[in-house]
Formats: structure tokens, C-alpha cells, sequence
């Protein structure tokens, strides 16, 4: 049990441990000149669509929070916010299971490593946050757990709760936990305003509705061809994937009931198994202003057609939870079966709007038809939203893509603004040269570049109001960077190197404006796994992570070399800062002391101020123990900007 502390106490007592080592803590971007002058863009850069280049790249931060240990209790002082972990034990003391082979991140997929065995980071895990409005929110945390350290070891989903404590600042376990021997995996998670309903999506085996008692099919009551995999048994009966392509999805729900209780269960979809593709994620509304109570999920999968051939891609489902319904056709129809980008669709990831009250998905595939063959194989980052009837999506943004599953970069969440506004943040690496750039808006758009802020212009008047998407259409005449071949390579180069970025959106999901504003970008280094957050009061927490550089002077075999991506799936370092709607930057950067999360996890909102999120200890490169634990860390940030 955690040593209760009071909270001004906590304070004053990380104040005096401060000051005796001399400071030490990170100081907010007011403080220091640090950010502006070695990084040049520094603070309320408007970056442009390109971003910057050579000396004006956002920095990464050599600033470094400081951390002492109070009771059970690790606070570490980041100047404009602190960060307080605990440690928590998972459920029955198991480990946590490792990466699904083939999925893909953002730098690397896991079948780098070649062996499943060598696999050596977590399964996604996913939080859901209630009771944010009080002053004891609760945080429920879905993780799948193994048997053993095998890749071929039995793995379970599980479902626990953790709260906070105000006397502490941090979380305290409550007991509240099960381990779902249904599910070989769990994944996404949702709960209720008030914490009194909580829903899990199970991933469990072929026909498993039939071995346990359900409460309702609603695919075969109302889903499509596509989400019916047992109707496509033809093309694989007889075979192995005959049971591999037709795993089934679940939602299993808490109402008022401990979680330990069996759940209600519901099968949601029978398109999974296989080769995963991407991450599965759970949103739900308690009601909207036609008295609405919904979820929706959002899920890839490999499916075989009537030719005898298959395809990858991925939907968005939405369920009417009044009456445990779907409706996926006619003019009133929420969500799709099939198709959020054109190719094969790499991930998808699912957000909701309350503002105008829909659900959408941030899609990244690794084919467009926009441009075809012309500039190669580059992917589609789309945004779709759930009444769309634009099939595909508006395209956002392009990125490099090699087949199924390996491409770097891709789309990562969606932020809601307002009704007609969202922020999209995408991880990409630059494959456009300033001067190529400079030369188009000089030709094409009639811009005077030698202000140095061309890349800020509209393109009005082109396929699209922003500059990338207006060169990019321009297929033969302008150059793209010969990208470093994805599969393996002699070192890394410049070609490869990522950046993370945001841009606004309009609440159809196409971009306008400028575009990409690249927040963060190195010359030497990727950089990936970026969160936004919105604290709710004007800010965002934005965080990401440093992977290897050029100057490690390393191989860059990602792909078939054994142990060959761990160094692009592991980061050396992760940063924080607080910006705003804008993208200025309000605060830091700095580096978190060797606390992380999950490359495609997504940290939640906790209230006022605060965001939580839990994952391995010791996750960064040089003090990587395992990707397999059985004790994990809780993590709450919180901004000074909120008293």
C-alpha cells in the first residue's frame, strides 16, 4: 500500500531536495534562451508545410527533469509541470505479453527481428479516464498478459482500475481487476463520465461464440459481407488459415458491476486474425443531443475475396447502445465496413468529435490514387469521418511505403478543436527539398521565396490550399528525395530521418491552409511516437521520442537481420512541451529521466491538468531491461499552468 503523503507536504519536501543539489530541474522555455537560440524555430514558430531545415530545426532538448523519491513515490520536476509515478503490480503478478510479429510503428515493424521470439517490446496497451471532474478520477488499463516469455506462451486480455490520490498526487490499485480467459488479447477500453460502465474489445478465437455464452451477434443481425468472415470460408477451408482469418473481435461491458463479474458480451466483428495491421481502440459516448449512447471501434484486417485473392484494410464501427445495434448502409448510415485509404490500409486510429458530434478514424495506408505510379509507391495518410461518402477519405498527407505494413511514418491521432476544426499529428520524414519547394512556389504559384517564409503561403487556386499536396500533383515535374530503401540499408541517411507534425483539419477531415507544421525535427536523429493531449484549458501536452541517429554510425537493417529493428522500436530518449492551438510552443521542450510510454499508445486527459498513462520501467534504449514485466509504472503529469 502506498505511504499517504500529504500533498503540500510533497511539495515542500521536492523543494528542499531540489535546492540542496544545486537545482537541477528543467526550466519552461521563459526561463532559458536554450530552445531559441540552438534551435532557431524555437517558440511560436509557425514551421510551414516543408518545416525548417539545417539550424532551424526545433530542438531536442539537453534540459533533463530531476527526480527524487518521496515514499513509494517518484516525483520528477520539469520546471513548467511534474511528473509523479508509482509502481503497479499487473494482475496475477504476470507478465505483460510481448508485440504482435508483423505490426507495424511508425520507423519499423516487429518482424524485424526476424524470430518472434526476439521480439522485445510490449503489446499496445490502452487507459480509459472517468470522474475527471472530481477530485478522486479513476483510470481503467487494458494490457494482455502471457503465461510465459515465449512468443508461443498463452496470452490473455486483462481489465484493471486504478485512482488517484490526491494526498500523493499519484495512483493507488484498488483491487478492481480480471483476467479475461476468453481473449488472447485485450485492446481498446472505454468507461463511462461516471465510472459505473466500463467496456473492453476482446480479441478471441474462431466461432468462439459458439463455446460461451453471449448476449448478442450483432454481425450476424446486422453486419455486411465484409465484416462475415465465415461466408469467404471457401477460399481457405482445409487449409491452416482456415481458423487463422477468422478470429472475432468481442465487446465485453461492466454495468454497475465489479470486474470481476462475468461481462456482457457482445461479437462486434469477424474480420480479425491473421496479420495484425494496427492497433484496435474503443470510444465511447455516454449520450449526445438525440439521446444517443454509443461506441465505436476501429480495426484492420486481412480479407479474402470472391476471386480467391484478399486485401487489407480496415473499418470503423459504430454501435447504437440503446439497442445494441449496428447501421452500416442507406443515407443515415455511422461508420463503414471497408476502405479509409486507398492500398492497403497500415493503421487506422479512431477519434470522436463532440462538437459536432461524430466518430472519424486517421488512416495511414501505403498506396494512393492520386497520383498512382508517378512518384513511386507513397502512401495515403486520409482522414475519414463516419458519414462520409467520400470512400477513401481526404488525404492529408504522403508518405513513404515500400508493401503492406512497411512504410515510414503514418498517421498517429486526431485531436478535436471544435465543430470544424481538428488537429492531425502524423510522423513522416522529409522527402521534398527546400530548394525543390522554393523553385515551385517561384514557377507555379507565383510566390516570392526570398522573404524565407514561402512556405507558409497558400496554394490556392491547385488541387488542394495547401503547398505539399499542390507539389505532389505536379507527378513529373518536380523532384522528390530518392527515399533509403525501407527493407535495409548500408547506414542511415538524411532521406530517412522523421519528424513528427500537426495540421489543422476541417471537421470533414480535409486540410487546408499551410498544412503540416513540423514541430519536431533533428538532422541527425528519427524522431517518432508523438502524443498530443489537450489539458483543456488552451493547452496541449505534446510529447515524442528520439530514435537512432546518423552519427551512431549503425547498420540500418530494419528487416530481415536478427535483432535488427529493436534500436527503431526502442527509444534512446522521450520530451515533453506545452504548446497551443496554434502550435506555438508555451513550454519546454525537456527530457523526461528514463519514463516513457508505448509507441502507439495514447496517454488520457485525467482533469484538471493532469494526464495519466502506464507502461514498462526503464523503457529507454540504454536502460532497457526487458519488454516483458510484471511491475509497470503509473505516470501523471501534471501542468503547472493549472493551479
Amino acid at each position: 500500500m502506498s505511504l499517504l503523503i500529504n500533498k503540500k507536504l510533497l511539495a515542500l519536501s521536492l523543494t528542499a531536495l531540489l535546492a540542496a543539489c544545486g537545482g537541477g530541474g528543467g526550466s519552461s522555455s521563459s526561463d532559458s534562451d536554450t530552445s531559441s537560440t540552438e534551435g532557431g524555430s524555437g517558440q511560436g514558430s509557425s514551421g510551414g508545410d516543408q518545416g525548417s531545415s539545417g539550424d532551424d530545426n526545433t530542438p531536442i532538448s539537453d534540459n533533463v527533469g530531476t527526480t527524487v523519491v518521496i515514499g513509494e513515490v517518484e516525483v520528477t520536476d520539469l520546471g513548467f509541470a511534474s511528473l509523479t509515478a508509482v509502481d503497479v503490480t499487473l494482475p496475477e503478478a504476470m507478465n505483460n505479453a510481448k508485440e504482435v510479429y508483423q505490426l507495424a510503428h511508425y520507423i519499423a515493424r516487429t518482424d524485424g527481428e526476424q524470430d518472434e521470439d526476439n521480439i522485445d517490446i510490449p503489446i499496445r496497451s490502452y487507459v480509459a479516464t472517468c470522474a475527471t471532474g472530481s477530485d478522486i478520477p479513476r483510470m481503467f488499463v487494458s494490457t494482455t498478459l502471457s503465461e510465459g516469455t515465449s512468443a508461443s506462451d498463452t496470452t490473455y486480455g486483462s481489465v484493471y482500475e486504478l485512482q488517484y490520490n490526491p494526498d500523493t498526487s499519484s495512483f493507488d490499485q484498488t483491487g478492481n481487476a480480471t483476467i479475461l480467459n476468453q481473449c488472447y488479447e485485450s485492446h481498446g477500453i472505454a468507461v463511462s463520465q461516471d465510472c459505473s460502465r466500463v467496456a473492453v474489445l476482446c480479441n478471441t478465437e474462431y466461432r468462439a461464440h459458439e463455446r460461451y455464452d453471449i448476449q448478442g451477434d450483432l454481425v450476424e443481425q446486422y453486419g455486411t459481407t465484409y465484416m462475415r468472415m465465415e461466408d469467404n470460408l471457401d477460399k481457405v477451408e482445409g487449409t491452416d488459415a482456415e481458423e487463422k482469418y477468422n478470429d472475432q473481435i468481442w465487446l465485453m461491458e461492466w454495468d454497475n458491476e465489479s470486474l470481476s463479474e462475468t461481462p456482457d458480451t457482445y461479437v462486434v466483428s469477424k474480420i480479425h486474425g491473421g496479420t495484425h495491421l494496427g492497433t484496435q481502440e474503443l470510444i465511447y459516448v455516454d449520450t449526445d443531443s438525440e439521446g444517443r449512447a454509443s461506441y465505436a471501434f476501429t480495426a484492420s484486417a486481412r480479407v479474402f475475396d470472391d476471386g480467391g485473392g484478399s486485401h487489407y484494410s480496415a473499418g470503423l464501427t459504430v454501435i447504437n447502445r440503446n439497442d445494441w445495434s449496428l447501421n452500416m448502409g442507406g443515407s443515415d448510415n455511422r461508420g463503414w465496413d471497408w476502405a479509409c485509404g486507398n492500398g492497403h490500409v497500415v493503421n487506422i486510429r479512431a477519434f470522436y468529435n463532440p462538437a459536432n458530434e461524430s466518430y472519424g478514424a486517421l488512416c495511414t495506408s501505403d498506396w494512393n490514387d492520386w497520383m498512382g505510379s508517378a512518384r513511386g509507391q507513397l502512401g495515403t495518410i486520409a482522414i475519414k469521418m463516419e458519414w462520409s461518402d467520400f470512400f477513401e477519405g481526404y488525404f492529408n498527407h504522403f508518405v513513404p511505403s515500400t508493401s503492406a505494413m512497411v512504410s515510414n511514418g503514418g498517421g498517429h491521432t486526431v485531436v478535436p478543436l471544435d465543430e470544424n476544426t481538428n488537429l492531425s499529428v502524423i510522423v513522416s520524414p522529409k522527402y521534398i527539398e527546400d530548394s525543390d519547394m522554393e523553385q515551385f512556389l517561384s514557377d507555379e504559384v507565383g510566390v516570392d521565396t526570398s522573404s524565407g517564409d514561402s512556405f507558409d503561403q497558400d496554394c490556392a487556386g491547385y488541387e488542394s490550399t495547401n503547398c505539399f499536396l499542390s507539389y505532389m500533383a505536379y507527378a513529373t515535374d518536380y523532384p522528390i528525395i530518392s527515399r533509403q530503401a525501407l527493407y535495409s540499408g548500408d547506414g542511415l541517411d538524411a532521406s530517412s530521418l522523421t519528424r513528427v507534425g500537426i495540421a489543422k483539419t476541417d471537421g470533414s477531415g480535409s486540410i487546408s491552409g499551410e498544412g503540416y507544421n513540423w514541430l519536431v525535427e533533428d538532422n541527425d536523429c528519427q524522431i517518432s511516437d508523438p502524443q498530443l493531449i489537450d489539458l483543456k484549458n488552451g493547452r496541449y501536452l505534446f510529447g515524442y521520442a528520439k530514435f537512432q541517429c546518423i552519427s551512431d554510425n549503425l547498420s540500418y537493417d530494419r528487416i530481415y537481420s536478427a535483432n535488427g529493428s529493436k534500436r527503431l522500436l526502442v527509444p534512446k530518449s522521450y520530451y515533453v512541451m506545452e504548446i497551443d492551438a496554434d502550435m506555438n510552443i508555451l513550454e519546454g521542450p525537456i527530457e523526461l529521466p528514463n519514463y516513457g510510454w508505448g509507441g502507439l499508445d495514447e496517454p488520457m486527459y485525467l482533469g484538471n491538468g493532469k494526464v495519466a498513462w502506464t507502461y514498462i520501467k526503464n523503457p529507454t534504449f540504454d536502460n532497457y531491461v526487458s519488454g516483458q514485466q510484471n511491475i509497470w509504472q503509473a505516470m501523471i503529469y501534471h501542468s503547472n499552468s493549472v493551479n
